[in-house]
């Protein structure tokens, strides 16, 4: 007969690894809608009320646990298409400005830290000609 030790050492085992796959299963199933929430709410912070439009939606899942992310499409002006891209690795966040080629392998990443670098990063763009409201920018 095996000593109680053992028993109870088995049963803490199985339990901690139950938890463990029930908590691995809920974050699979809030994986999504946990990466919407959390770009929404640190594009808010770093570009203002503004940001409150943008439209998330989530990338391709990868390690859920500890990895979000999700991507609001901007536009595509003069053969280039503008996205924002939230990411969360281990607690720290981050917008990046993507500007990809729309008929070449060619693409620019940029980090975000507030909606006037933003500007600047656009402003280097063919969209800056269609928003800059001092050469008759519509938007």
């Amino acid at each position: 007969m095996s000593h109680p030790i053992m028993v109870a050492a088995a049963q803490q085992l199985t339990s901690a690894e139950e938890l463990r796959t029930a908590a691995r299963e809920h974050a699979f199933q809030t994986w999504g809608s946990r990466s919407i929430a959390a770009a929404s709410k640190h594009a808010r912070f770093l570009l203002g009320t503004a940001a409150t439009t943008l439209d998330w939606e989530t990338l391709g899942l990868l390690s859920f646990e500890e990895h979000l992310q999700a991507v609001a499409s901007l536009d595509t002006v003069g053969g280039q298409h503008m996205e924002l891209y939230y990411t969360d690795q281990g607690g720290t966040e981050r917008i990046l400005l993507r500007v990809s080629c729309a008929s070449c392998p060619s693409q620019h990443v940029h980090e975000v830290g507030s909606l006037e670098q933003l500007g600047q990063l656009l402003s280097q763009t063919p969209a800056w000609q269609s928003i800059d409201r001092r050469d008759g920018g519509n938007r």
